[in-house]
């Protein structure tokens, strides 16, 4: 796996990956995607209280380029939105995500 922190956000690629699965591992503090069952990225998240801070993403190499890390990203934050929390974009893949997505900058705080 390799970091994917930068902003390249499409909205092709993530059209292109409605065959993501995206689930939250509270035990292990992250949000997975997985792609034909085979894990295919990472969010990292720390929680406190009614705040979540996402630390970093990371999208499987051979995945990279084709919207994983968005769908993953867009899907956490929608959770976040439902959890009715307020989002620390520390992961400047998230971070450029959120800047994109003007629907998500009021989850920041």
């Amino acid at each position: 796996m390799s970091a994917e922190d930068t902003g390249t956000t499409g909205n092709a690629g993530e059209a292109a990956n409605a065959g993501v699965e995206v689930s939250n591992n509270e035990a292990k503090s992250r949000y997975t995607a997985s792609l034909g069952g085979e894990p295919a990225g990472i969010a990292a998240y720390e929680r406190s209280d009614d705040t979540i801070t996402f630390t970093h993403t990371v999208v499987d190499e051979e995945v990279e380029g084709q919207g994983i890390g968005s769908t993953l990203i867009r899907r956490a934050l929608d959770d976040a939105r439902a959890q009715a929390l307020t989002v620390v974009p520390q992961c400047g893949f998230v971070a450029a995500f959120i800047e994109d997505h003007p629907e998500y900058q009021d989850l920041v705080g």
